[in-house]
């Protein structure tokens, strides 16, 4: 038992990205900003039983998944600003540049993954208020 709870950290937090969808914190857009897909979407923590301790701190989380959420989509407006003046320089210069080209890529996609990154950090943060039982119950319904 003690081996199944010490998976790798990494897989342990993206298995709690279920929970997200419980939070009520839905996004639709057409932008480069990711979610993790290492687990079940339509997981929840209803059968966790959190005890009212749990719960409060839960709601912190909440808070704080929706800030990295705004922080997400700023960035992503800030980028998209610049993307099509951007992306003309590229096609149109007479030569491919393939380092405006990476730098245009990076650009793009880097807010997706800095969300993805503090995703990551509040599932954890969601992980470490679990119970062992909890814990193992949550890697067990919701880890793909």
């Amino acid at each position: 038992m003690l081996i199944t709870i010490k998976f790798n950290l990494l897989l342990q937090a993206a298995a709690l990205g279920g929970y997200l969808l419980f939070l009520g914190a839905t996004y639709a857009q057409a932008s480069p900003m990711t979610r993790l897909d290492d687990f079940h979407p339509n997981c929840d923590v209803r059968p966790l039983g959190l005890s009212y301790a749990q719960t409060n701190e839960l709601r912190s989380i909440r808070k704080e998944y929706k800030k990295a959420i705004e922080k997400a989509l700023r960035k992503d407006e800030r980028v998209n600003k610049n993307r099509r003046r951007d992306i003309i320089k590229i096609l149109s210069s007479d030569k491919f540049n393939a380092d405006d080209a990476r730098d245009y890529v990076e650009n793009r996609y880097l807010s997706g993954m800095e969300f993805a990154v503090d995703e990551l950090s509040i599932q954890h943060r969601f992980y470490k208020l679990l119970t062992p039982s909890q814990r193992q119950y949550w890697l067990n319904a919701c880890l793909r």
